[in-house]
């Protein structure tokens, strides 16, 4: 019996291979979008959940309230906080890790300076809190020692070759900017869902005596370490949070109440950080909880539109086959019998669907991984939960697509069937509310598309307050090249095609500190503030306005009165209206005194409006060198400016890219989320008019007869496609407008999280709802013309 309505299943497949191959490729667009979308969610979710005992492991952030009531929420804390833990008898252990710094260099004996980013401070207790599998070495004293580093195993293989017992690279000497280290730990290669993600950490150890670790440590108001703790065992964040909420007053309360300020640490689950975050000073970059539902909910849309194809297509077909049905019963054939029939049918082509889904997955791996920033591979893909989810929906799929029509066409007596399909106005009512959903979820996705790509060119393109172009940007590693910047910058401005150079601690688009800033004369008047140092340079290399004033002295002060120049942002903050009344006053704790006022300018991105931000001199903190220069002959220009780095730090690595570029890259999650939007609603789009065709094409055979009678009564070819289209395009025009006050509502709130956003005018929604409309004529009107030209002696014929 099987065999025998396996046969009938196939028959019937090429029998109608062109709606066959429709509902076949439909569904395994709409699945393999849906499962790519599923496993990058799915990576999202698993961040730092591989870490033995995740649970009882939290970060500690700090949020700190400004005397203008101005909240700044921080994932860095004070030095001392780590300590002050240890006192509760709740905390099993606490660790501080803290970046090496903006850049750093590492070589062996036998190697050239290599630039590497992943370097990190941590104290001796890191296993104990941060559990990272070691191949070598002792996790109880391996970071004991002030000598001692450790690393992963891919960076040691990189360094000292390749060993097949991981023991043997320890005791290995290696030179961190200058600095002799000794291994005496290999880590295993740290997964990428992690968030705290080192190639190097180093013993604090190694600097615990050194006097800036000291300032920056042992104070309660500085936000230079990440502070990781574990609770003991059945001890709940709940529970422990709300005792050490506002535990900086036990020790600093007065100061913090003086300055006017708030100090409230929270704590924040080691698995949520990554997609729970995104606070000022974050260790690495952090998804968004936002995106990540938005992708769901796309995923989810692409889905259903396919299974509204698959469905419609399936039940439309249906019909075709009402008196097989009828002929069926009356030879004897059960009502459960037909069911089987239709279902198996509907499951071999959603199971056949899957299959090619998996296939055509594994092809696009590598462009996928490409556009989401990911490292998926084969094992991903063959996950348990991801083959049985997929096989588990293409199965439902499958089903929901064959019982509507097999219940009801099985239902029918024969006589019914066989003289007319007394059920097809039910099931056109059906269909047509799914392609009406269809649409909709389609215009939605379009809408969006044209949304999020005008918001990331909008902060591509729009007026920073700067000028970021032909902007050479070199960074710098260790102390000798940092103390030799304001000598290298002299030599560059001596350089053929070298308009400016200025050196200063950050760039645009990198994050940098910040203080509390009050007024010497009026302590009333104060307020948090961005510190950058840079020379006097830095506003010509960046063209950015002078407002009032004079730009700094690059002299260092004795007197105790240096120059310090504030943004126009921060003048209402000190009772100023004009730039000129904030001329020669001065900060308290020796901050300095004012010598102008500059033009606000976004030296973040615009996620983020322009907060109070001061720039003075001081040599010591240098980091960064920019470069402005005419573009003619780029390739000749670096060279120069190579060799008078070399000449002038010789061994020191030379780097540098190009600002433009780096600024941008504070927008790659939004770039990224334009991406999947714009390749899904492509797809959405595609999947949708896949559908129409099938549908229209359908009807319009079903009307052959219909179409032949009018056209030999003198109907014309354009009044055919007419009549044809009209039922379809109204249904376009009804999803238009279901879906534009829906996507109203949720772009405006996801436009809310941008300081500065694209206003919602009426065009986009006109252009994505004319956009389907005209998608959906030419789709229909095609079908309705071949028919058309039909000979009406071959169209009588119909039945």
């Amino acid at each position: 019996m099987i065999r025998s309505q396996l046969k009938i299943a196939f028959r019937n497949f090429r029998k109608n291979i062109t709606h066959s191959l429709l509902n076949l490729v439909g569904l395994t667009l709409g699945l393999t979008a849906c499962f790519f979308i599923a496993i990058y969610v799915r990576d999202e979710y698993s961040y730092d959940r591989w870490i033995p005992q995740q649970e009882q492991v939290y970060r500690m952030g700090m949020d700190v309230k400004t005397q203008t009531n101005d909240n700044i929420r921080f994932a860095a804390t004070s030095g001392n906080l780590a300590r002050a833990l240890m006192e509760y008898p709740q905390v099993n252990n606490t660790v501080r890790v803290f970046n090496y710094g903006n850049n750093g260099v590492v070589s062996t004996s036998l190697q050239k300076q290599i630039p590497e980013q992943a370097i990190f401070f941590a104290d001796s207790s890191f296993f104990d809190v941060l559990p990272y599998p070691l191949l070598a070495g002792d996790s109880h004293t391996a970071l004991n020692d002030a000598d001692g580093i450790l690393l992963t195993a891919d960076k040691a293989t990189k360094y000292f070759g390749h060993q097949s017992n991981a023991s043997n690279w320890l005791n290995q000497s290696l030179d961190v900017n200058g600095t002799h280290y000794r291994v005496t730990g290999v880590l295993k290669d740290i997964p990428f869902n992690t968030y705290f993600r080192p190639d190097f950490i180093i013993s604090t150890v190694s600097v615990a005596h050194q006097q800036w670790f000291q300032q920056n440590t042992d104070n309660w108001h500085g936000t230079m370490v990440q502070t990781f703790l574990r609770l003991k065992p059945n001890v709940s964040m709940a529970a422990f949070e709300p005792q050490i909420r506002f535990i900086a007053d036990k020790y600093v309360g007065d100061e913090i109440k003086a300055n006017g300020q708030v100090y409230t640490h929270f704590m924040q689950p080691l698995a949520s950080i990554h997609l729970h975050s995104n606070l000022r000073y974050e260790l690495s970059k952090n998804g968004d909880a936002l995106y990540i539902r938005i992708l769901s909910f796309i995923a989810l849309f692409i889905l259903l539109i396919a299974g509204i194809n698959f469905v419609n297509l399936a039940t439309a077909r249906a019909t075709t086959r009402a008196k097989e049905v009828g002929v069926r019963k009356v030879i004897g054939a059960q009502r459960a019998q037909l069911i089987f029939q239709f279902m198996l049918e509907s499951c071999m082509m959603s199971s056949l669907a899957f299959i090619a889904s998996l296939l055509l997955m594994l092809l696009l791996l590598p462009a996928f991984n490409h556009v989401a920033d990911k490292n998926f591979t084969l094992d991903t893909l063959l996950a348990p939960g991801i083959i049985s989810a997929g096989l588990g929906i293409s199965l439902l799929i499958g089903l929901l697509s064959g019982i509507y029509p097999a219940i009801v066409l099985s239902g029918f007596s024969p006589s019914r069937i066989i003289q007319r399909y007394a059920w097809q106005r039910k099931t056109n009512v059906l269909r047509n509310s799914l392609v009406v959903t269809q649409f909709a979820i389609s215009i939605l996705l379009i809408i969006a598309t044209i949304v999020v790509y005008k918001q990331l060119q909008f902060m591509k393109h729009q007026d920073l307050g700067f000028n970021q172009s032909q902007v050479l940007v070199i960074p710098t590693a260790g102390n000798e090249a940092r103390q030799l910047l304001p000598a290298l910058a002299e030599k560059l401005r001596r350089q053929a095609d070298v308009l400016s150079v200025s050196v200063s601690s950050s760039i645009p688009g990198r994050d940098f500190g910040n203080n509390l800033l009050q007024l010497k004369n009026d302590h009333t008047k104060k307020t948090d503030t961005r510190l950058l140092t840079a020379d006097d340079q830095f506003f010509r290399t960046y063209d950015i306005k002078l407002l009032a004033g004079r730009l700094c002295n690059m002299v260092v002060d004795t007197t105790g009165h240096p120059d310090i120049m504030i943004n126009e942002s921060a003048l209402p903050f000190f009772g100023w209206k004009k730039p000129e009344e904030a001329l020669g006053q001065e900060f308290d704790w020796g901050w300095g005194r004012i010598c102008g006022v500059y033009k606000d300018f976004h030296f973040s991105s615009l996620q983020h409006g322009v907060t109070p931000m001061a720039i003075f001199y001081r040599p010591w903190s240098l980091a960064y060198i920019s470069v402005k220069m005419n573009t003619h002959n780029a390739a000749a220009t670096i060279a120069g400016i190579e060799k008078t780095w070399h000449s002038l730090i010789p061994g020191a690595l030379f780097s540098y890219f190009f600002l433009d570029e780096d600024y941008n890259k504070q927008y790659l999650a939004e770039q990224r989320l334009g991406e999947l939007f714009m390749i899904f609603s492509v797809l959405a789009i595609v999947i949708a008019s896949l559908g129409l065709f099938g549908l229209a094409s359908f009807a319009i055979e079903q009307r052959t007869k219909e179409i032949g009678i009018r056209k030999v009564l003198g109907a014309s070819i354009s009044g055919i496609v007419r009549l044809m289209s009209t039922d379809f395009l109204r249904l376009v025009i009804i999803a238009a407008a279901i879906a534009f006050p829906l996507a109203w509502w949720a772009m405006k709130s996801w436009l809310q999280d941008f300081a500065y956003r694209v206003p919602l005018n009426a065009w986009i929604f006109i252009m994505a709802g004319t956009g389907s409309l005209l998608i959906a004529a030419l789709i229909v009107s095609a079908q309705a013309v071949k028919a058309a030209l039909n000979n009406p002696v071959n169209s009588l014929r119909a039945e």
